[in-house]
């Protein structure tokens, strides 16, 4: 296995600006998903490690190669599930603060979050992928779903 290289775990900048204006919100207005908080820890911790797991193997994968200009195309390990395996790992740990904090404003920001990752930067991402990687990553495009 290859070694971490944290350049390569990169936070989506929508899910930051999500979770700060949530939490922002939250501190304002507070609105709780759950009467009971521990439902969310018990709901959201598991989705917070899972998050955490699948951005670290995604990282791992790409080994010393700089995701954002790749020389190959990652198709091994959490790639061989989700063309997209980082984004699913960021938005499951977006969604796992949004329980455990027990915050309906964070959660309301979350399909916006989705939305612009999905127009914005997967779709860029595709392109340049195409691109760059041509019939191969079109039988991967094939071969593999986009998120899970």
């Amino acid at each position: 296995m290859s070694r971490l290289r944290w350049m390569n775990v990169p936070i989506p900048p929508q899910h930051l600006v999500g979770l700060l204006l949530g939490t922002y919100l939250h501190v304002k207005l507070s609105q709780r998903l759950f009467s009971l908080s521990w439902i969310g820890m018990v709901l959201g911790w598991p989705l917070i490690a899972a998050g955490i797991w699948i951005s670290v193997r995604a990282a791992v994968e790409a080994g010393n190669m700089t995701i954002e200009s790749p020389t190959k195309l990652l198709a091994t390990g959490p790639y061989s599930r989700s063309r997209n395996p980082m984004y699913v790992g960021w938005t499951m740990l977006y969604l796992g603060i949004a329980l455990a904090a027990n915050s309906v404003w964070i959660i309301a920001f979350l399909p916006a979050v989705i939305v612009f990752t999905h127009l914005v930067d997967i779709r860029r991402e595709e392109r340049k992928l195409k691109a760059e990687f041509g019939d191969q990553y079109l039988e991967y495009q094939d071969r593999v779903r986009r998120y899970l």
